[in-house]
């Protein structure tokens, strides 16, 4: 039979005016491969001569449903990644990235077997009717064209086509011109939201506005029964809001009705518009049951609101809210917050609030600031809804001025900053102070290979007041002063670097502390000051060997001298001493801070040995060193510390290895002058191909009064380990050995299918401001699910993060198990 070809623009009457060219040959051959592919299917003989029309959605959907050896066989440009839990994935005829042409500029071309024009009535054309737009078109065995030559009605396997979308039916009515149209008793295809379903009716309304009527949606594989499907009386699709409405809507797992919703708004792309977002849902035995339904408020461009009404059985109703907002001109910024009224199980309201705000102001100078607010020091966790939130026990409140990237080698910062502790019990002596303000400046210039100069101030007044009686105030300004330069000299064999430099120290008491210590406002003793110079050089060799191994040996030397100046008597603000360890081994600075002026005549030897084989693992690296001291430290950090006499540090010695490209080791050790063991630490790290982790760490420390060290020992494990098929076992521990108790455990299992996944989860763990060795503080314990269905939503407690803050890798075995 001949094929018949037109080509028009609408505009121009087009049927009127077009060429009619009939050939015996096709005149449509710019099939792509995957529709041949799938035209290949469907000319595949019947197994029924009735089939049902649950086979015939079945046929249907098979055909653009390619498996990994169909996939395999397109040519590259037009494959598409197959996730890992999927057997396959959707390809429709027109590819997803098609930008659609304006339907009433697009050129048309129709090509059919039989055509029939008549300018009064329309035009009739059957048998492989085929009408094409760019990224758009139309297939049918018939087609009726009105006599405008705009209205299509098509009938027998009928089947319309956009950009990564496709439906098939019996019967459709098309407006070529505006793309709008009723298909009736539909099949459907979304490649972009991996979906597929069937409507009694589908209406394009044009504007943007599709509606489904008696529609099923499912993004799960194609079958005759889904893991999961919506079956809605009505769907509304809105792509100029970028939302959706579901009316009368059920949720079927396979056959069983699970959830009802009469009416459900939800985003069908990524814009901000207002609706339902994931509830959460879990149960602890201190809370109950728990279920939050939060609703997000697109209240304007450039802020929005989200309310969070939530439920605990054994506690009560409680609201979260979070208020973000972005100016033109002076940053972004959001006031979260959360209160419960009269917990059932606390006595008393739970309250918490945040305010956070960034301001860039030019490239030079930004502010922020960051308030936060609790009402007790258990809130988080036992209201949070995130399982990895913790308590803090000190919440800031801050205003910070930075500058920066302007005078080349300067920075400042301005802040005012204060401290609500939130545990009650902490005695004022205890707490932190508030800085009313702090200054800091810093200026480094000179070569990065030579003269190396800096300059330093840190100027703060320093406010803790003190109610309880615990101690004598103590408040008041500190200026601290440093003035250094040095010499870099680097190249490939060594380095060396010395450096000389002046610190000084000033503290003026406040009028209160003046009258709390009962001292003369004329003395001068209410001035504390002090000047000490340091002198100290650091130097190392590098030996390298090749042959097996690329091997080298570093050792290195470092001295460090600066006098003793009396400080015991000075306050400490905020100030603590350093830990030890093999690099700290090479610093002069025994604190953290800026109230004591170290005095040091040491020197620290040591030595490191790396061995790299020829993929460039490092297969063994080994530091030991150690700290010979000529002199007393005499400066302490409190009064009643005792002076550290000692003649040397003790061993310090570090180890790792990559024993391949899957399993590391990293340990540390530390000794005392009198060989007892200070300090140790072992991790052993292994991280599958699979996607498997295994993590384990060992944590020693001994109580060393004059390095202010307190005694700590546990060990720490964590796994995810795949399966069988989509199926993962995770887990994590911490277990406290000073006190033979577990601080922490969690063990849970995790599916994940490709059209939904679910992971069930127990926990037991203590507050981390809590004494588990207190008889009133009991441990918490809690059974998680999460379920989300893909596509669609999910109910979720967050496990990802809790995972990810307790199992070290835990974001690359998660990348690697979802691209595998």
């Amino acid at each position: 039979m001949p094929n018949c070809f037109f080509s028009h623009q609408f505009q121009l009457n087009p049927l009127a005016a077009a060429l009619l060219v009939c050939s015996l040959s096709p005149a449509y051959s710019q099939m792509t491969h995957a529709e041949e592919n799938t035209a290949e299917k469907t000319s595949a003989p019947q197994n029924h001569a009735n089939p049902t029309a649950d086979e015939k959605a079945q046929a249907f959907f098979s055909q653009y449903y390619l498996n990994r050896e169909q996939m395999a066989s397109l040519p590259i440009d037009q494959q598409r990644p197959i996730p890992a839990t999927c057997h396959g994935t959707w390809v429709t005829p027109i590819d997803i990235n098609t930008k659609a042409a304006d339907p009433e500029q697009a050129t048309t071309v129709i090509t059919a077997d039989y055509g029939y024009y008549d300018p009064t009535s329309g035009s009739e054309l059957s048998g492989n009717v085929m009408i094409d737009q760019p990224g758009r078109s139309v297939r049918a065995d018939k087609i009726n064209l009105d006599a405008t030559q705009t209205v299509a009605t098509a009938q027998g396997n009928v089947q319309l086509m956009d950009a990564g979308l496709l439906s098939n039916s019996d019967r459709a009515t098309y407006n070529l011109n505006n793309a709008t149209g009723k298909i009736s008793d539909s099949l459907f295809i979304s490649e972009t939201q991996r979906a597929h379903g069937h409507a009694s009716l589908i209406d394009r309304q044009g504007n943007g506005i599709t509606r489904f009527e008696n529609a099923i949606y499912s993004t799960c594989e194609p079958s005759t029964k889904p893991v999961w499907q919506l079956r809605a009386k009505q769907i509304e699709l809105n792509e100029n809001t970028g939302r959706g409405v579901t009316r009368n809507t059920t949720l079927y797992v396979k056959d069983v009705p699970v959830l009802k919703v009469p009416y459900f708004n939800f985003p069908i792309d990524d814009r901000r518009t207002s609706g339902f977002l994931v509830p959460t849902t879990g149960y602890s035995n201190d809370g109950g049951l728990r279920l939050n339904v939060p609703y997000y408020f697109n209240l304007a461009p450039n802020y929005d609101l989200t309310l969070a009404p939530g439920y605990l059985s054994r506690r009560g109703l409680m609201l979260e809210g979070e208020f973000r907002y972005l100016t033109e001109d002076f940053g972004a910024g959001k006031i979260a917050g959360g209160y419960l009224p009269s917990d059932k199980l606390f006595n008393e309201d739970r309250k918490a609030g945040s305010y956070q705000h960034a301001w860039q102001i030019d490239p030079s100078w930004r502010t922020v600031i960051d308030l936060n607010y609790v009402s007790d020091k258990d809130y988080y966790t036992d209201l949070g809804t995130d399982p990895s939130s913790q308590n803090i026990l000190n919440q800031e409140r801050t205003w910070s001025i930075f500058y920066d990237n302007g005078i080349p080698g300067l920075t400042g910062l301005f802040r005012v900053q204060s401290f609500q502790t939130v545990d009650k019990s902490i005695l004022d002596a205890d707490r932190p102070y508030a800085r009313l303000p702090q200054l800091l400046v810093n200026y480094r210039g000179g070569s990065p290979f030579g003269l190396q100069y800096e300059a330093q101030n840190d100027t703060a007044y320093f406010k803790k007041s003190i109610g309880d009686g615990s101690a004598l105030e103590s408040s008041g300004t500190r200026i601290f002063n440093r003035l250094a330069a040095g010499y870099n000299w680097r190249n490939q064999w060594g380095y060396a670097k010395p450096e000389v430099s002046v610190r000084s120290v000033n503290t003026f008491y406040d009028q209160d502390s003046i009258a709390s210590q009962g001292l003369n406002p004329d003395d001068d003793t209410n001035q504390r000051s002090a000047v000490v110079p340091q002198f100290t050089f650091d130097s190392a060799l590098v030996f390298e060997r090749e042959g097996r191994f690329l091997q080298s040996i570093t050792p290195r030397f470092f001295y460090a001298y600066a006098p003793y100046k009396q400080q015991s008597n000075y306050p400490n603000f905020d100030t603590t001493t350093a830990s030890l360890n093999f690099d700290q081994l090479f610093s002069p600075y025994r604190f953290y801070g800026h109230d004591r002026l170290d005095d040091n005549n040491f020197t620290s030897l040591g030595v490191t040995y790396r061995a790299y084989d020829n993929i460039g693992l490092e297969r063994l690296r080994v530091g030991l060193g150690q700290s010979y001291y000529f002199h007393d430290r005499k400066v302490r950090l409190n009064e009643t510390d005792p002076i550290a006499t000692e003649h040397n540090s003790g061993p310090a010695l570090a180890l790792g290895s990559q024993l391949s490209r899957n399993f590391s080791i990293n340990g540390n050790a530390l000794w005392l002058a009198n060989g007892e063991n200070s300090q140790n630490d072992v991790q052993l790290n292994y991280t599958g191909n699979d996607g498997s982790i295994y993590n384990t760490g060992y944590y020693y420390r001994r109580q060393v009064k004059s390095q202010n060290q307190q005694s700590y020992q546990q060990v720490t494990a964590g796994f995810v380990q795949p399966l069988h098929d989509q199926w993962r076992a995770m887990g994590y521990m911490q277990y406290d050995i000073n006190n033979n108790l577990a601080r922490e455990w969690l063990l849970g299992f995790n599916y994940d299918a490709c059209c939904w996944r679910a992971s069930l989860y127990g926990r037991y763990y203590y507050n981390d401001l809590d004494d588990p060795t207190a008889a009133d503080v009991k441990p918490k314990r809690a059974i998680m699910m999460e379920i989300t269905l893909k596509g669609l939503a999910g109910f979720s407690g967050n496990l990802g993060n809790l995972l990810q803050q307790k199992i070290l890798g835990y974001q690359q075995v998660e990348t690697l198990w979802n691209e595998r």
